[in-house]
Order: C-alpha cells, then sequence, then structure tokens
C-alpha cells in the first residue's frame, strides 16, 4: 500500500475514534490540521453550565447504609432527601425494570421542568422512529450538463436531512476543519469536469417547515449563548457563526471576516474603529439578521465573536460558495433556499455529485447523551419528521412523539415537550413518565442502544467525576438535567445481586448550591445499587 493511502486510511480511522463512532460509508477526509474556535471556548458539550455555582458540600447524614433491603428503601431515600427538601422540591420514583414494581415514589404524579432529561425522549424517539442502525444523507447534485467548457448550465443543489454531524465541530477533536467536508467536496466537483456553475447555489429545504424551527419557551437570556444554537436543515459548525473583527480606517467601521469565509452572508455592522475597544459585541435581532455593535481600539488585535447562526441553512451555503470561488469554481447566480416540493429535478445516479453519510443514529444518540449535546438533540428532534414524514417541524415531531409514547402506555398529560433538548421552560414531565419511558425503552428493540448511550457513573460524560465509590462505579447509566433551579438526575442502577431499577430524581425550585443536590442524588443511587 501506498503510502499517501496508508496515511489517508489512518486518518479516517482517527477521525471516527475521535467521535467515538463507527465508521459508516463517507467521502473520504482531507487531511489537515484544525483550528480552535476564535473565541477560545470549548464547544464539544452543548449545555447550559450557569456561572457561579457554590462550592458548598452537604452535610454527611449520621446514618451510613451499607446493606439496603427493598423494605428498608423509602426510608432511606427519605432520610437523605430529608437534608434538602426546605430548599428544592423533588420528584421521585423507582421501578424494578424486570418486575415493573414501583418500590419508590414522591410526587411521581407531578410535572417537573427536566432540564436535559428531556433528552431521553429525544434520544428514545429517534432510535424508535428512525431506527438505531439509519444514516443520514446529505447530496450535492447538479441540475444542468457540463458543456465543453467545464460550465455547468444548471444549478448545485444539496440536499439535506439535518445531519448533526455535517461540518460539525466534532470534527476538530480529529484535527480536521469544521468544514472539511464542503472542502472535500470542491474536489469533487472538479473531478466531475465543472469549472464555473451558470447557475444558483440552492438548498433544497422543501422537507421543512421553516417557519416552525424555533422551540417555544426558550428564555431570552440564553437567546445569544453558544449552547442554544438554532435548528435547521443544512448545518454547520453546529451552527454557530464565527466572525474576527479587526480595525479599520481611524472612524470607520471594523473589519468584519467570517471564520471559515461566507461571501456575501448579510450582517448589520455599527461599529466603529476608535482609541479603545468598548462594549464590541454580537446579537441575533428578533426580526431577524445578526448585528456587530461597540468601538474597536485602532491598532488593536483581531477581536473572536462567537453566536449561534440566524439562518445556518444559508450561512453554511455561503461557506460552500466561498469555498468553490477560492478553488477558482466561480457561481454566477444568488444563493436561495427552496421550500417548494417537487420544484427541483430527482436524485440519479447521474447527477450526484457528492453524497456524506452520518455515523449510525444509536452512535448519534449516543453523543447528545454523554456529553449532553443541545445542538444534536435539536437537530435529532426535528430531522425525525422530516425524514419521517418529510415534513421537518417541532409540531410534527410533538405529534409523533405523542403517539411512541401512547404505544408505551404513557399518558400524554404527563409530559409537556416543547424542544428536543431541554432548555426550554416551557418542559414538564412526570417522574413516573421519566420511569415508564426508561421501562418501556429496556423491552424495546433498541434497548441495548438506548442504554449505552446514557453515560456512566464514574466513567464517562457527564457523570464521569460522579458516582465514583465502590458500590455504585460503572452501575448506574443515567441522564443529568441542569438549568437555573433545576437539578435532574434520571437512568438505570444496577445492584450488585443483579437487579436493575428505573429511577427518576428531578428536582425544581432549587435554593441550594446545584452540587448539594448532586450529593444526594449520587448517595440515592448509591442506595439502589446497595438493595438487594
Amino acid at each position: 500500500m501506498k503510502r499517501k493511502n496508508v496515511a489517508l486510511l489512518f486518518l479516517i480511522v482517527s477521525l471516527w475514534a475521535a467521535l467515538a463512532l463507527s465508521p459508516a460509508e463517507v467521502t473520504a477526509a482531507p487531511a489537515g490540521k484544525g483550528k480552535k474556535p476564535p473565541s477560545g471556548k470549548t464547544l464539544s458539550s452543548r449545555k447550559h453550565v450557569p456561572s457561579g455555582e457554590k462550592k458548598n458540600a452537604l452535610k454527611q447524614p449520621e446514618k451510613v447504609f451499607t446493606t439496603v433491603t427493598r423494605e428498608m428503601l423509602p426510608a432511606a431515600i427519605d432520610h437523605y432527601i430529608a437534608a434538602v427538601e426546605g430548599k428544592s422540591r423533588w420528584g421521585v420514583m423507582v421501578i424494578d425494570v424486570t418486575s415493573g414494581d414501583i418500590l419508590y415514589q414522591r410526587n411521581a404524579q407531578e410535572k417537573f421542568i427536566p432540564a436535559s432529561n428531556r433528552k431521553l425522549f429525544t434520544g428514545a424517539l429517534a432510535l424508535d422512529q428512525l431506527g438505531a442502525d439509519f444514516t443520514y444523507r446529505t447530496y450535492l447534485y447538479r441540475t444542468g450538463p457540463v458543456d465543453a467548457n467545464g460550465i455547468l448550465q444548471g444549478n448545485l443543489v444539496i440536499l439535506p436531512q439535518g445531519d448533526p454531524t455535517f461540518n460539525s465541530e466534532l470534527f476538530r477533536e480529529a484535527h480536521l476543519p469544521p468544514d472539511w467536508i464542503f472542502r472535500d467536496w470542491v474536489e469533487k466537483v472538479k473531478a466531475a469536469g465543472i469549472r464555473g456553475i451558470n447557475g444558483e447555489l440552492i438548498v433544497d429545504c422543501s422537507d421543512w417547515d421553516l417557519n416552525d424551527l424555533e422551540p417555544k419557551g426558550w428564555p431570552s437570556r440564553i437567546m445569544q449563548d453558544y449552547y442554544a444554537p438554532q435548528t435547521s436543515p443544512l448545518t454547520l459548525n453546529e451552527n454557530l457563526l464565527q466572525m474576527i473583527a479587526r480595525p479599520g480606517n481611524f472612524g470607520q467601521p471594523a473589519i468584519i471576516e467570517f471564520t471559515p469565509p461566507a461571501e456575501g452572508y448579510p450582517i448589520i455592522n455599527r461599529t466603529v474603529t476608535g482609541n479603545k475597544t468598548k462594549q464590541l459585541s454580537v446579537r441575533r435581532l428578533k426580526e431577524g439578521g445578526i448585528e456587530v455593535s461597540g468601538t474597536i481600539a485602532a491598532g488593536s488585535k483581531p477581536h473572536p465573536l462567537t453566536i449561534p447562526c440566524d439562518n445556518p441553512s444559508l450561512y453554511a451555503a455561503a461557506v460552500f460558495r466561498s469555498h468553490l470561488h477560492r478553488s477558482g469554481i466561480p457561481v454566477s447566480g444568488n444563493l436561495r433556499l427552496s421550500t417548494r416540493r417537487d420544484s427541483l429535478p430527482k436524485l440519479s445516479t447521474e447527477n450526484v455529485l457528492a453524497v456524506y453519510i452520518s455515523p449510525p443514529m444509536a452512535q448519534i444518540v449516543t453523543r447528545m447523551m454523554k456529553h449532553s449535546n443541545n445542538h444534536f438533540a435539536e437537530q435529532i428532534y426535528v430531522s425525525v419528521s422530516a425524514v419521517k414524514l418529510r415534513k421537518g417541524s417541532y409540531s410534527v415531531s410533538k405529534q409523533l412523539e405523542s403517539e411512541f409514547l401512547a404505544r408505551l402506555g404513557i399518558e400524554r398529560s404527563s409530559v409537556r415537550g416543547e424542544d428536543g433538548s431541554g432548555l426550554s421552560e416551557l418542559n414538564g414531565v412526570t417522574p413516573e413518565a421519566i420511569c415508564r419511558l426508561l421501562l418501556g425503552m429496556a423491552r424495546h428493540p433498541a434497548a441495548a442502544s438506548f442504554y449505552d448511550s446514557l453515560a456512566v457513573g464514574g466513567l464517562d460524560g457527564t457523570l464521569r467525576g460522579r458516582m465514583t465509590s465502590e458500590a455504585a462505579m460503572a452501575r448506574v447509566h443515567a441522564k443529568t438535567g441542569y438549568i437555573r433551579n433545576v437539578v435532574c438526575l434520571s437512568g438505570y442502577a444496577d445492584s450488585r445481586s443483579g437487579r436493575r431499577y428505573a429511577f427518576s430524581f428531578l428536582v425544581n425550585d432549587v435554593r441550594e448550591a446545584p452540587s448539594v443536590i448532586k450529593e444526594v442524588q449520587d448517595h440515592l443511587c448509591e442506595l439502589l445499587c446497595r438493595t438487594e
């Protein structure tokens, strides 16, 4: 095998290892080092992490439970909750997975804000509706012939399915730029003999309702934050828009550059180059669009800016067009999102230029669950209806979820879900509904994929540093949940006697340091692991 091929093979293997995802049929990854986000932020986990958490410690209870019988369990759980119930509201249920027997319940039929425990429903819905082996496909194809001069007499069309891994920030972990797929696609356009496009670059969004891609209940205070990205048919860099502001001439606007370049993508530049940098910021406008404002000092270093993109599909297309232009392949027409069904030619073996195929859904759900990735959660949730019914929207996905929960015997009134990630403050779910979901998924054809997707206590994901005692280590598979005044934990606990328990600890109205609530939850998990 030639050295070049060996290097390419090593690169592809490294990519999937870094993603903790198995290889699927994908376009070959080009070599090259990725850059960190200009803002210097770590973006691999898209969850809300409010600042100012106190480092308080739970006052240790006098009782120490080494062996717990089922009869003792309710009193033992009450004992731990008593230490914090004055500063928090608890909803709890514990069910034996094998028998279905309820071992404990407290406010189990009351609704609580679940935070990222909402992702349990998103992951279960995707595995049920699309299957553990499902892969997303994102196509690039042409709508006309290529003439003797290499000019495409037609349009280039991108047909997406909402794949959260497409041009994802994840690739940076494998030392690849997040836009490597577009770079690869440029090479495939060249290989097709295309030297120019006498037409438009179109993103086919006809399987989506672009007017129903904003979840209800996201508080205004988070809308500018990196962990609250917009949902879209086509994605780029987990739908984060990154820019560099450089000083212009004194008294003139700053020079704003996209990274990666996105020629023609609209922004409102209200900046000024002055004596010193002051309140340089970027924000999404309620009426749509991105505004950059503030003052940047003349002669200062470039200033990085990051914000959730207002129109990710259009932005991704602008980045691809920039790659084409910089490679000497001009696009004469406009960028455009097409929403009218059947207005474009169909895919065929003759007109497809490139395709990106994602890893299997089971592994995508694993990434979402273990790292509580909000971008993955929203994309998965809405794309279920886009793939299943060609009607991608929150409303249709909610309908599919309602039908799915009914099949599991879960009362629809016990679940209100307004998004896929758990950022919505309008989400509400009972501990009983979560336990019934966990019980249903334990008996589902995708049971193994669902169970394996959860963070493992003491070992990985959001539970890496928790439940490290000998009794609980590696015996708890669960999903964490944390937003303002909410700390939740739900999943499975395996006892030393071989029994598996489904549990849900939903804690709202928290007026205590979140670390204290988490410590109580960890004690409860240890109790379950010790229960005979």
